[in-house]
């Protein structure tokens, strides 16, 4: 006789389809490309999601603001109302941390977060422009850099 034992809670993960990651993809990197061809300075605060991509050398514009405390407390309101003068693009690593600051600000955010984020703190989307997707396996990692590589150097792959 075979038992089969029930949990108690219901649990539940969330995620990104895949045809919607991979056109949020696209549209991020599009993007970036376009900025990084006209020389276009962007704006980078957080540092959340910023892990497994080598951002300093694939993107030459790219300034990280410095945080105002030690303990990871957000920047000042002054720095990001003057990023308009400065900045094409305020690309975003924390989006959860930084989502009250952004409400208002008259310049394209990009917001890297993950499917979890999003499901949690709806106003991400409310505030951000462009979504990156965080990666949360090997799989989405590898989508990521393959369209990174379709889009940045679209003589070395393969044309479908």
């Amino acid at each position: 006789m075979n038992f089969n034992r029930v949990s108690k809670t219901v649990t539940n993960s969330f995620i990104l389809d895949p045809y919607a990651t991979l056109m949020h993809y696209r549209r991020s990197f599009k993007l970036l490309k376009q900025l990084k061809d006209h020389g276009s300075p962007i704006l980078a605060i957080g540092s959340k999601n910023q892990t497994g991509f080598d951002w300093k050398n694939n993107f030459d514009g790219i300034s990280h603001a410095a945080e105002s405390g030690s303990s990871g407390a957000p920047m000042s309101q002054s720095v990001l109302a003057a990023a308009c003068k400065n900045y094409h693009l305020i690309l975003c690593f924390d989006p959860v941390l930084y989502a009250n600051s952004l409400q208002g600000i008259n310049l394209p955010v990009m917001a890297v977060a993950t499917s979890a984020e999003l499901a949690a703190y709806p106003e991400i989307v409310r505030v951000c422009d462009y979504l990156l997707p965080a990666p949360s396996g090997r799989a989405d990692a590898a989508l990521r850099q393959l369209v990174f590589g379709e889009v940045f150097n679209p003589n070395s792959s393969p044309s479908g």
